[in-house]
């Protein structure tokens, strides 16, 4: 029989979002359960035998007992034989009373944890699989943890093998100073596994969306988190043929999506094909920093508050940054406002072949204006 299996991790569960306002927060860390919900209805639609989280369930290694009660209860409605929990940088275990002890007193026996430094015989859960994991002992470090799957004397093995490991995947993932558990998939591959599922990177690999034949995926988030992450969050369904052969689809699976975007606009068209973009779809769901270049005419950029003040109203969240944002003036519009000879006229007319400085100027002479 084949194996189906949905593959996911770095859920940071418990992340914070001081950044942003209470409202916009409790929504992101709620947006971090509802996606736990999605992932074990996507596992049962799916018909999944096991699901697996390849690290940082948790964003820290300690997190309230509200929250972990929480999560045992969500994912103890899969229906397929097991679920199993790597951990990760974030929520390393090195046996210490933390999270996992407390997750420990409240999983039912279908939920795993692969904390150890050997094989899991998953034979009875009713599958034929062994499961080699290498877990996380600390938040960094500059070695990954394979060397024991590598060294190991595997006689015992069941029909299927798969490999679990949490790290850095070199080429794919920043991680530019090596201390965050990296390996290859050479390296990965040098193994004699059925399949790798990685976590670490919030990043989907392979960039396939319907990935045939390969046994290296890294998991990415099935919930975006921050300005970083490009994708709008998914999970890998993945199935092991009898043969070995492997077939994997992206499943959808976040709410919130991040963007992080620079404009250079010119008129008011720009900014409102800007408005088009960002309203399209679910805008309610958008978290957005905004930053504007360019110049633009006196009315549109007087005007520019009211354009953020409806996007504001739509979007989840909008962070606005215009410092090089600026009106931009010709000559006559120059004319036309200052008389000839007087020293506003003289003073911009010497600036007209620089724009920003041209119109810091303007804006200074208006408000001596303002105040006389």
């Amino acid at each position: 029989m084949p194996l189906k299996l949905l593959h996911t991790g770095d859920i940071h569960l418990g992340m914070q979002f001081n950044s942003y306002p209470a409202s916009v927060k409790e929504q992101l860390k709620e947006a971090r359960i509802e996606v736990l919900e999605r992932i074990v209805e996507l596992a049962n639609t799916e018909s999944c035998d096991l699901i697996v989280v390849a690290g940082d369930l948790f964003n820290n290694t300690r997190v309230n007992t509200k929250l972990i009660l929480k999560t045992v209860n969500i994912f103890d409605r899969f229906k397929g034989d097991a679920i199993l929990f790597l951990p990760g940088n974030h929520d390393y275990d090195i046996g210490q009373d933390n999270v996992w002890r407390t997750f420990e007193r409240k999983a039912t026996k279908r939920l795993i944890l692969l904390n150890k430094f050997e094989p899991y015989n998953l034979s009875d859960y009713g599958l034929d699989l062994t499961v080699y994991p290498a877990p996380c002992d600390s938040r960094h470090s500059s070695s990954n943890n394979l060397d024991w799957i590598k060294n190991y004397d595997r006689e015992d093995d069941n029909k299927f093998t798969i490999g679990v490991a949490h790290g850095a995947l070199a080429g794919i993932s920043p991680d530019l100073t090596d201390e965050y558990f990296k390996m290859s998939v050479d390296e990965l591959l040098s193994i004699d596994m059925d399949l790798w599922l990685l976590g670490h990177s919030h990043i989907q690999y392979p960039e396939n969306d319907t990935p045939a034949s390969k046994k290296v995926f890294n998991s990415g988030t099935p919930e975006p988190d921050g300005l970083d992450c490009k994708h709008e969050g998914f999970a890998w369904k993945i199935t092991l043929e009898d043969d070995k052969h492997t077939s994997a689809e992206k499943l959808k699976t976040g709410k919130f999506r991040f963007f992080d975007l620079k404009k250079n606009i010119n008129n008011k068209s720009d900014l409102e094909a800007i408005k088009d973009e960002l309203l399209a779809g679910k805008p309610e769901n958008k978290i957005v920093r905004l930053n504007l270049t360019g110049g633009i005419d006196e009315a549109t950029y007087n005007q520019r508050q009211s354009f953020y003040d409806d996007l504001k109203f739509k979007l989840s969240y909008l962070d606005i940054e215009d410092d090089d944002l600026y009106i931009k003036l010709n000559h006559d519009q120059i004319e036309d406002k200052f008389t000839a000879g007087s020293f506003p006229y003289q003073f911009l007319t010497r600036l007209e072949d620089d724009e920003k400085s041209l119109h810091l100027a303007y804006e200074l002479i208006k408000e001596v204006q303002n105040e006389a």
